[in-house]
């Protein structure tokens, strides 16, 4: 059975508190500017809120292209300039490829999951 355009999920986000830390929960398909929009608007809020370091949980993002990796590069830069940073956990495969290929494995934070990223700040 193939997939449609309206079959695939769209852009999802919900922010939840783990630990004292702002977790992101990144659900669909991560491709274009209003998404990119809609996850940078939540980021501000947050660091104005005073929380300076974020994990983006991408354990149920499906997709992801170029777009979708500048916006985490975006997200990584406004939390290290705000004196945090971004971790990342639960890449599947395919979106792990994305940051081999591109060698971003070497500046963000991955981790297997949402627990042991916030293990890692905490420590």
């Amino acid at each position: 059975m193939t997939m449609t355009v309206t079959d695939r999920p769209m852009f999802d986000l919900a922010v939840s508190d783990e630990r004292n830390c702002k977790v992101f929960h990144l659900k669909g398909r991560l491709m274009d500017q209003q998404q990119a929009d809609r996850l940078m608007s939540t980021l501000d809020n947050e660091l104005n809120g005073g929380h300076k370091t974020v994990v983006l949980d991408m354990s149920e993002l499906q997709y992801m292209n170029s777009t979708g990796l500048n916006i985490l590069i975006n997200v990584l830069t406004r939390t290290r300039n705000a004196g945090g940073d971004t971790l990342i956990s639960g890449v599947s495969n395919s979106v792990r490829q994305l940051f081999l290929v591109t060698k971003l494995d070497t500046v963000f934070t991955l981790t297997a999951t949402v627990d042991e990223a916030v293990a890692k700040l905490s420590a």
